[in-house]
C-alpha cells in the first residue's frame, strides 16, 4: 500500500473517532472528553501529515544537532502509532466510563458560594501580581545568562501558571448565580480580563488555552447537548484561533510581520502542531541512540518537585538533555513536542505505547465516573480541570514537566476541593445536597464577610 493511501486509512480512523465521540458517544453520556482528544488528536496528526504532504508547511529540521531532516516519508510509521494509541485510549476510556453527565445546575449552599465567591478574588488579588513579578524575576535572570532549564527555579517560572484556577474559580462563581449586583458582576468581569490579559501571549498560550476550555466546560455544565455541543466546538475554535494568534506574536518584531497573515498560517497551516514531526525525531533517538526509560520518565514525576539547587545531579528531563544538546552553558532551549504518544513509545516502544495508553484510558474514565458520582460543583469542576489539562498531556514530551505543569497551574481549584472534601467530594444520590460548613474554614469564610 502506497504512502497516500496509508495516510488516508489512518485519516478515516480519526475522522470515525470524531464522529463516534460528537455524534455518538457525547450524545448518549453529554460527555466532551472524548471529543476534545478526538478533534486535538486529528488536528496534530492526520491536519498536520496532511499540510507536509501538500507542502503547505515545512517539517522540523534540527540537523545542525546531528538529526536526520523530517521527511514525509517517514512520518508515517509514527502516524500509524499514535492512532494506533488513540484507538487504545479512547476505546478503553468507553469501555470503562459507563456513566452519564446529567446537565445539573451548580447550586451551592449560601455558606459555600460565599467562601468560593471570596475566594476566588482573593487568589486574583494575591496570584496576579505575584505572576507579573515572578515573570520579570524570570526575565532578569534569563538576561543575566542564567538557563532556563538548569539555573532558574522552576517554582517561579511556573507560579504564573496559577492564574489558570484564578479564571476557572471566576467562571465557576459566575455560573452558580455568586456574582447577583451589578458591582461583583463588574468585578467579576474586571478579573477575567485580568487573567486573559496575563495569560494571553507567546510564552504564556498554553496559560489562556487551559482557563477557556476550562470555562467552557462549566458554562455548559447544565446546557442541553444540542447547546452543549455547539458551544464545545464554538470554545474549541476560539482557543484554537486565538492560540494561533498568540504563537504569531513570536515573530512581532519582524519589520515585514502581518498578524492576521500570521496567525491564519499558523491555524490553516497545523505549523505549532509539530507533534508528529516530534514522534519522528524521538523514535531517531529511542532506542538506537538511549535505551527505553522502561517507566522511568513516569517514576520522575515524583522526583521533579525537589529543587535542584537541594540536588545538583537530579537527572535532567527531554533527550536533548540528556544527550547533553542543551545544557547550563549552550544559552538556548529547544525542543519539539513528540505528542503523549512519543512519550509513551520513549518508555517502551510499540508495547508501551499500547500498554500505557490502556492505562491513561481506565484512568481517565474513572476520574471522569468518579465526577458524576459526588456534588455537582466538585464533578464540573474536576471536569473542567481535566478537559483543561488535556492540551499540554497531549502534546507529550517531558512528562514530569507536564505533571509539574498542573500542580502548579491547578493548586487553587485542588485547595478548594480539599477544604471542602466532605461535601464536594462525598458520594450523593441526587443534585439535592445541603453543603455545611467546611471541617478547615479559612478566614474570609465568614458570613458576615462582604466583598
Amino acid at each position: 500500500m502506497d504512502l497516500e493511501a496509508t495516510f488516508y486509512s489512518y485519516a478515516f480512523i480519526q475522522i470515525a473517532w470524531i464522529l463516534a465521540a460528537g455524534a455518538w458517544w457525547m450524545w448518549r453520556r453529554h460527555d466532551e472528553l472524548p471529543l476534545i482528544l478526538s478533534i486535538v488528536l486529528f488536528y496534530v496528526f492526520t491536519f498536520r501529515f496532511w499540510s507536509l504532504l501538500h507542502g503547505w508547511t515545512t517539517p522540523v529540521n534540527i540537523s545542525p544537532f546531528g538529526f536526520e531532516p523530517v521527511q514525509v516519508d517517514n512520518c508515517l510509521e509514527s502516524d500509524g502509532l499514535a492512532v494506533l494509541g488513540q484507538t487504545v485510549l479512547i476505546g478503553v476510556y468507553m469501555l470503562t466510563q459507563c456513566a452519564t453527565i446529567t446537565p445539573r445546575r451548580l447550586d451551592v449552599s449560601p455558606r459555600l458560594l460565599h467562601w468560593l465567591r471570596n475566594g476566588a478574588f482573593l487568589a486574583l488579588a494575591i496570584c496576579a501580581p505575584l505572576a507579573v513579578v515572578a515573570r520579570r524575576m524570570v526575565g532578569a535572570q534569563m538576561a543575566a545568562g542564567k538557563s532556563m532549564a538548569f539555573e532558574i527555579s522552576s517554582y517561579l517560572s511556573l507560579f504564573p501558571m496559577a492564574l489558570i484556577s484564578v479564571g476557572i474559580l471566576l467562571i465557576m462563581v459566575w455560573k452558580a448565580s455568586g456574582l447577583p449586583s451589578p458591582a461583583q458582576k463588574a468585578a467579576g468581569l474586571t478579573g477575567l480580563a485580568a487573567v486573559g490579559w496575563l495569560t494571553f501571549g507567546s510564552s504564556a498560550r498554553f496559560q489562556f488555552l487551559g482557563w477557556v476550555i476550562g470555562a467552557t466546560v462549566i458554562v455548559s455544565s447544565n446546557l442541553s447537548i444540542t447547546r452543549k455541543a455547539l458551544l464545545a466546538m464554538i470554545g474549541l475554535f476560539v482557543a484554537g484561533t486565538l492560540f494561533a494568534v498568540a504563537g504569531a506574536l513570536r515573530d512581532a518584531e519582524d519589520p515585514e510581520f502581518a498578524l492576521e497573515e500570521a496567525s491564519v498560517n499558523r491555524f490553516a497551516f497545523a505549523s505549532d502542531a509539530n507533534m508528529l514531526d516530534g514522534f519522528v525525531l524521538l523514535r531517531q533517538v529511542y532506542p538506537d541512540v538511549l535505551n527505553y526509560t522502561y517507566g522511568g520518565e513516569h517514576l520522575e514525576i515524583l522526583t521533579r518537585p525537589i529543587p535542584r539547587a537541594w540536588w545538583p545531579d537530579k537527572p535532567v528531563g527531554g533527550y536533548l538533555n540528556k544527550l547533553g544538546i542543551i545544557n547550563a552553558n549552550t544559552g538556548f532551549t529547544l525542543g519539539i513536542s513528540p505528542s503523549l504518544f512519543g512519550s509513551f513509545y520513549q518508555e517502551g516502544g510499540f508495547i508501551a505505547v499500547i500498554l500505557l495508553s490502556a492505562i491513561y484510558g481506565f484512568g481517565l474514565a474513572r476520574l471522569i465516573r468518579f465526577s458524576t458520582e459526588i456534588h455537582p460543583a466538585g464533578g464540573t469542576l474536576i471536569r473542567a480541570i481535566t478537559c483543561a489539562a488535556m492540551l499540554p498531556l497531549l502534546r507529550g514530551g517531558d512528562l514530569p514537566g507536564i505533571y509539574a505543569w498542573f500542580g502548579m497551574a491547578f493548586w487553587p481549584c485542588f485547595l478548594f476541593l480539599w477544604i471542602w472534601r466532605k461535601e464536594l467530594l462525598a458520594r450523593v444520590a441526587s443534585s439535592q445536597v445541603t453543603v455545611p460548613t467546611p471541617t478547615h474554614p479559612l478566614v474570609f469564610a465568614s458570613p458576615r464577610s462582604h466583598l
